[in-house]
């Protein structure tokens, strides 16, 4: 039976913006690698059984079709020359008369080019160790995507993406990647120990960026689109990023694990907090739909008009008394129903509830 369950995620006839029909990543090398596929699929065999081989020549249509690659920003030059294409008998997509295997194709090495601007992608490469010194080092690159898997449902694409991209890894030394979809650079030996219990490791990102207003940041996501799933996003004020980010993890994983489905008004997050959400278009590049969270007043500095559902209004004033919240009218509620005044306070709660080992950083946020 074929995977495929559902058309690619679309507006109308155009493709929704951001999703990425074909999925690509970069291996990076310090030397050029020696490619052997024979090797490559005897680790694939050990993740997907039904994976079959074509090391070529190849027919002229699939070199046709590697221009969809040339005309996307890559780490290399234009010169797109195939060493391998597998066939993943496991992951089979319905055509109109006929069903077909989804594939992963690898191409030779290239030599990485020196006009690139690594700087927005290390500023956001939250995982890279090794900065801008680090990536000096590396010389060529080597390109994995996918193939006849826009159809797969995403959990299923990602699933077989990376199921090849560790037995590539594992088969060339690999030891960094430049994930494009989602913009960052990743430890090659962290993703292999990572992405069995994180099935979004390097394809999703979180991106953090200081706004204009002073004290304003907005946190999103990068990555979730290019599968198929709303991006996160979330602009707030008077709130360190570290409160928020949890947040974002927390929304993005229920949003996966939920058929990419959230509806307006809802409640997601982490952290044992709630925000209310709202399908919105991305404040920053790359254009996109997202879903927005609302942590609520005095906090939330995006354009939702609703009250935030977990919030509860304080119809009593009973919170006048504090002079730092008295203006807000809104009481934070935790899971189990427990309240508080504002953030200060539930910040204040969780540091006497940390252990004492963690005082000095419980006590940073207190002052914060």
């Amino acid at each position: 039976m074929a995977d495929s369950a559902r058309q690619q995620p679309k507006e109308g006839k155009k493709m929704k913006p951001g999703f990425l029909p074909v999925y690509a990543v970069e291996l990076l090398f310090r030397e050029e690698p020696k490619l052997e596929p024979s090797l490559i699929l005897e680790r694939i065999h050990q993740r997907i059984r039904k994976t079959a081989i074509n090391t070529g020549p190849f027919r002229e249509t699939e070199q046709v079709e590697n221009e969809a690659l040339r005309r996307k920003e890559t780490t290399g030059s234009d010169r797109f020359e195939l060493a391998a294409v597998f066939y993943h008998g496991d992951y089979t997509v319905n055509f109109t008369d006929s069903e077909v295997p989804a594939q992963t194709r690898v191409f030779e090495p290239r030599e990485i080019r020196e006009d690139l601007n690594w700087e927005g992608v290390l500023q956001q490469s939250w995982k890279w160790e090794g900065g801008a010194e680090r990536l000096e080092e590396y010389r060529y690159a080597v390109t994995l995507c996918d193939w006849y898997a826009a159809m797969l449902p995403f959990e299923r694409r990602i699933d077989m993406f990376q199921s090849v991209l560790a037995s590539v890894i594992e088969t060339t030394g690999c030891d960094a990647i430049y994930w494009q979809p989602s913009g960052q650079l990743i430890d090659a030996g962290a993703f292999l120990s990572s992405y069995p219990n994180e099935p979004l490791y390097g394809a999703l990102n979180v991106r953090v960026y200081q706004m204009q207003r002073q004290n304003e940041v907005l946190v999103d996501t990068l990555g979730l689109t290019a599968l198929g799933v709303p991006d996160i996003q979330c602009r707030v004020v008077d709130m360190t990023p570290d409160r928020v980010i949890p947040m974002i993890y927390g929304a993005s994983y229920y949003v996966y694990g939920n058929a990419g489905e959230a509806a307006d008004g809802q409640l997601l997050g982490g952290a044992g907090l709630r925000w209310r959400c709202e399908r919105q278009r991305s404040v920053l590049a790359p254009e996109r739909a997202v879903i927005d969270l609302n942590p609520g007043h005095p906090y939330y500095a995006g354009t939702q008009t609703e009250d935030p559902v977990g919030y509860e209004k304080d119809e009593a004033n009973a919170w006048q008394n504090d002079e730092e919240d008295s203006g807000s009218g809104y009481r934070l509620r935790e899971e189990d129903g427990t309240e508080f005044r504002s953030e200060r306070e539930y910040r204040m709660q969780e540091s006497r509830q940390t252990p004492p080992a963690q005082d000095s950083h419980s006590s940073s946020s207190e002052e914060e």
